[in-house]
């Protein structure tokens, strides 16, 4: 993790939480938002002000569109690549327009913030510590063209690899939480012998928080965001455990099956953080795993672990998560499925928080603030 961001991280998990207890209908659009708010400050310097941000705005068109791209047998082009030289005319050509306005928005998207990071580092506009104004700063004029094309798409690939990915493990965790009321209480009871109940849990406290840990490891094995990983190309012939690996070939590594595989996780669709004992090791078989691989493991898999232990721990130290109701009063538990998709998320559910005390909300009213 990077510990310079830690507060920013837990500022945003303690408005998150504060912000769900007032309006719990509106769960999805606080957590994209609150985690948009966090990559974006963190990768730019830029300080979101709303949901209708235009900078947050242009950035979540820019995902829904990968998100399609990326989704594997989606373009017969990438089956077939001389599709690409065909006219744009053609009868079923229809994915070169779609290519070129992509391509534009995704242009912009990448390069407005970070040319806005650049023209605002020296005025101060641009807060401090961001990973674009660090690095620019660092090198200033000396900075190459190859260089700062290379900083504006990596500074993209946080922003890209991040939003819908925490968005899923932070849905796949409230709904489990209200499927497994033994694990809440359970977290709370550690949260409570360790840290007490006068002061909100800190990304610092993760050492001596095991059963936590458990919970955000367990969320990630139970529901990995990006169940299919993304799409690699084998570079060179190769041969694995006797089959042959041509050259080009798209590889799709099952992530789903390698979290869900009973040999290696008894009983896989039971959510169970005690499968881990608090063990570390155990754990870090999940994270190498659902981030990813080689070249395209995920560029912001700390800051994503940091942003979703601060999510977890506050949620339970402070609130209990319970089953939505129907027009009757009764309640109404969610499904366990997932909506398609190459980013997958939970199907839709309702969950009202309950704070746990007068004192819980008293906490999280003073530590929830804007991102600054």
């Amino acid at each position: 993790m990077t510990p310079r961001y830690y507060e920013l991280q837990e500022t945003a998990a303690r408005t998150l939480v504060h912000n769900l207890l007032k309006k719990p209908e509106s769960f999805r659009d606080e957590i994209q938002l609150r985690i948009g708010m966090i990559i974006l400050r963190v990768t730019y310097g830029y300080k979101v002000e709303s949901r209708a941000d235009p900078m947050l705005s242009m950035a979540l068109a820019v995902l829904r569109n990968f998100s399609l791209a990326i989704a594997p047998g989606q373009w017969i082009v990438d089956i077939i690549p001389a599709l690409q030289y065909i006219p744009k005319w053609f009868p079923g050509a229809g994915f070169r327009k779609t290519a070129d306005d992509w391509r534009n928005l995704t242009r912009a998207g990448m390069r407005n913030p970070y040319f806005w990071c650049k023209a605002n580092t020296e005025t101060g506009k641009a807060l401090s510590p961001n990973l674009c104004g660090r690095y620019i700063e660092e090198t200033g004029e000396n900075m190459t063209p190859e260089a700062e094309f290379s900083l504006v798409w990596a500074a993209a690939a946080v922003f890209g690899g991040g939003l819908d990915t925490n968005m899923s493990a932070v849905l796949t965790f409230f709904r489990a939480m209200i499927a497994n009321p033994h694990v809440v209480a359970k977290a709370q009871e550690e949260i409570d012998r360790v840290i007490g109940r006068d002061r909100l849990p800190s990304i610092d406290d993760r050492p001596n928080l095991p059963y936590v840990r458990s919970v955000v490891a367990e969320i990630l094995r139970y529901g990995p965001p990006v169940p299919m990983g993304v799409a690699h190309s084998a570079t060179q012939d190769d041969y694995y455990e006797g089959y042959f690996i041509p050259k080009g070939s798209i590889i799709l590594p099952n992530i789903w099956h390698m979290m869900h595989d009973p040999e290696v996780y008894p009983n896989p669709d039971k959510f169970d953080p005690d499968r881990f004992e608090g063990q570390d090791s155990e754990m870090n078989k999940v994270y190498d795993l659902v981030f990813g691989f080689g070249r395209r493991v995920c560029p912001g898999l700390h800051l994503a672990q940091g942003t979703l232990f601060a999510i977890v721990a506050t949620t339970l130290a402070t609130c209990n998560v319970l089953p939505g109701l129907d027009s009757n009063g009764r309640e109404v538990m969610p499904t366990t499925g997932y909506e398609n998709g190459s980013i997958v998320m939970p199907e839709h559910y309702s969950m009202p928080l309950k704070p746990r005390s007068t004192h819980a909300v008293n906490l999280l009213s003073e530590a929830s603030a804007e991102i600054d």
